[in-house]
């Protein structure tokens, strides 16, 4: 880093995944031997507590999963969204272990459920928003819920068996569009059966808090076209794609109508 780099805390939730946290520290460690950006990670440890971080300033640049993005979308300019697969949308899985006998999406009642993060839009919101348009209760459908905080921990969860179904992200596989994969692939520990898929989820969002100064979001915006173009294999290790989509894609508006209606009508309490 030389006198002139631009020095920015970079905002998101990965804790307590190591392998998450450790990719993002070479990424950060590439871009500033390459680029005059220094950043510093600053670890959330839920969704909500991410975005009081970029309200309150102490993230500069964040990492926005798309609900969280939704209710920031004033207070944030988007860098871009990194397409996974070459997709900038992907799909809700609830998923079983594959030796759970569970068929269907009314064998769920009276079992535990084991969330993300209550603003997770694969891992809660969105799986809750389908099953209720499809005529079942979520909030009577399960016997319990609880929250691990990553999709990860969320799988490693339902394999230890603390919970019988979890919600998490999913598209189908480049080379063959008949098989699902997702947050589980490449998980050796972690033998699951897609139960269900739901929607086209609009891409988690990378941007700076509003009040950035122009130089530094100009600095921002092009240390991720540097990774883009010459080490996209470090995007992928922390954010699991490696093309940028600068700006934002469409979609985000639609989900927070939606999520508003629902927590107006109940299904979040």
């Amino acid at each position: 880093m030389t006198s002139a780099s631009t020095r920015l805390a970079f905002g998101l939730v990965a804790a307590p995944d190591a392998k998450v946290l450790a990719a993002f520290d070479e990424l950060a460690a590439w871009i500033r031997t390459h680029t005059d950006v220094d950043l510093e990670r600053r670890d959330a440890p839920t969704y909500q507590a991410l975005a009081a971080s970029v309200r309150d300033g102490s993230s500069d640049v964040a990492w926005l999963p798309p609900v969280v993005y939704a209710w920031l979308a004033e207070a944030v300019t988007p860098l871009g969204s990194i397409a996974r697969a070459g997709r900038t949308t992907y799909a809700a899985a609830l998923v079983v272990r594959s030796d759970a006998k569970i068929a269907s999406l009314e064998d769920l009642r009276g079992t535990r459920a084991g969330w993300v993060d209550p603003w997770s839009a694969a891992g809660y919101v969105v799986p809750r928003l389908e099953l209720a348009r499809a005529g079942i209760d979520p909030t009577t459908l399960f016997r319990s819920e609880a929250f691990h905080g990553t999709h990860r921990a969320a799988l490693l969860a339902l394999a230890r068996g603390d919970c019988d179904v979890t919600g998490t992200y999913a598209h189908p596989r480049p080379d063959d569009e008949t098989i699902i994969e997702g947050s589980w692939s490449g998980m050796s520990d972690v033998d699951v059966r897609v139960l269900a898929t739901f929607g086209s989820i609009p891409p988690d969002v990378i941007a700076v808090r509003r009040n950035l100064a122009p130089a530094s979001y100009e600095r921002a915006l092009e240390s991720l076209r540097r990774v883009a173009s010459d080490a996209p294999d470090l995007l992928r290790s922390v954010f699991g794609g490696d093309a940028l989509h600068e700006g934002v894609e469409s979609g985000h508006d639609a989900l927070r109508r939606a999520y508003e209606r629902a927590t107006a009508n109940g299904l979040f309490d």
